[in-house]
């Protein structure tokens, strides 16, 4: 799993029978102990030392059944030392304070887990909380303020939204899920693009002006582990909206599986390759198929659900984009025509591939 950093939160979970039932009674009902303890924080990455860690203790635990009953809420440094609970599957969820609207400098961590509790016996579980939520900073280039001056970008999410000011460096925190983002003057307010808010990313826009052509660009400019990604974008001040007529109006992985059996135009990143209908190696070890290689609409892509396998049928093609012998094309964003169908298991996948632009 790619990962810039994550807080390990090791949890151990104790059930022992703490009550004798007399004979004829439903042993299901024997109740355990549930005992939780925090390890200490692990950092590995420098973007995060930086950064200042959550307090563990205002984190909000929540013990609840599989229906939905909930049997202990509340925060983690006021638990009682040990919840009892009938023998059964819980689930067991650590998160940081609530930011279901959108703030500056407020990220969320969390986790969640299923446990078995079961009489007699100890269950131990290590926890790992990472970021849920999505970041988003705004770079504002001297072109766009030579032809919109000191107008603000607002981020729009729903009923919600943020105003990102021009000279702003912080990020601003959403919860997942798509954005528009519309620059604001003072006669109006003009939509530009969406993008889908991803967790657990935290991704920079460095956003500039074009006078003659409006063409969007995209550039991945940091290749790290995938939670911390930059896009430039170009933009004359009128809104592309996907469509997949071109490459400019591309879909992205997520929107293209929604348009199964059209010929369309989509836009992700090379994340791996070596395809199955349940995996996919990115680029845990070297790639050893040269036929096909996956697209995702992030770095962060870590499971198979995430991403679409591209097909290679074409001479042409497969020598130009194979993985194989182009292992410079690891984590390049690329633009792709060709048509949406299932491939590699039940996945939307892209196959008769006719054209292809970075």
């Amino acid at each position: 799993m790619k990962r810039i950093a994550a807080i390990c939160l090791g949890i151990a979970m104790i059930a022992t029978a703490c009550h004798v039932l007399p004979d004829g009674e439903d042993q299901r009902l024997q109740k355990g102990g549930l005992v939780l303890r925090i390890a200490d924080f692990y950092v590995d990455a420098p973007a995060l030392k930086s950064a200042a860690l959550p307090d563990t203790n205002s984190f909000v635990l929540t013990v609840a059944d599989l229906e939905g009953k909930v049997y202990y809420q509340g925060l983690y440094g006021e638990r009682p030392e040990s919840i009892m609970l009938s023998e059964g599957t819980y689930e067991v969820s650590l998160v940081s304070a609530d930011y279901s609207v959108p703030a500056f400098e407020s990220p969320q961590w969390g986790a969640e887990v299923l446990v078995d509790i079961i009489a007699n016996e100890t269950t131990r579980v290590l926890m790992e909380c990472s970021q849920i939520n999505a970041g988003i900073r705004l770079n504002y280039g001297n072109r766009y303020r030579e032809m919109f001056g000191t107008s603000p970008v607002r981020i729009v999410q729903g009923e919600n939204s943020l105003l990102y000011t021009v000279g702003e460096d912080r990020y601003a925190y959403f919860p997942p899920g798509e954005a528009l983002f519309e620059i604001v003057t003072d006669t109006e307010t003009k939509p530009i693009f969406k993008r889908t808010l991803r967790s657990g990313v935290n991704l920079t826009i460095n956003l500039d002006a074009s006078s003659d052509s409006g063409e969007s660009i995209f550039e991945v400019t940091v290749d790290t582990q995938a939670i911390y990604e930059t896009e430039d974008i170009l933009t004359d001040g009128t809104f592309f909206q996907e469509d997949g007529l071109t490459p400019r109006t591309a879909f992205c992985v997520d929107s293209a599986a929604r348009h199964v059996g059209d010929t369309v135009w989509v836009w992700g990143y090379i994340v791996g390759g070596d395809c199955t209908a349940s995996n996919v190696n990115f680029f845990s070890e070297d790639i050893s198929s040269a036929t096909h290689f996956a697209i995702a609409a992030s770095l962060s892509a870590s499971k198979r659900s995430e991403c679409m396998a591209v097909e290679l049928s074409k001479a042409a093609m497969r020598t130009e984009l194979n993985l194989v012998d182009n292992p410079q094309l690891k984590y390049r964003k690329i633009y792709l025509r060709g048509k949406v169908t299932n491939y590699m298991g039940s996945w939307p996948g892209i196959k008769n591939l006719s054209e292809y632009r970075f």
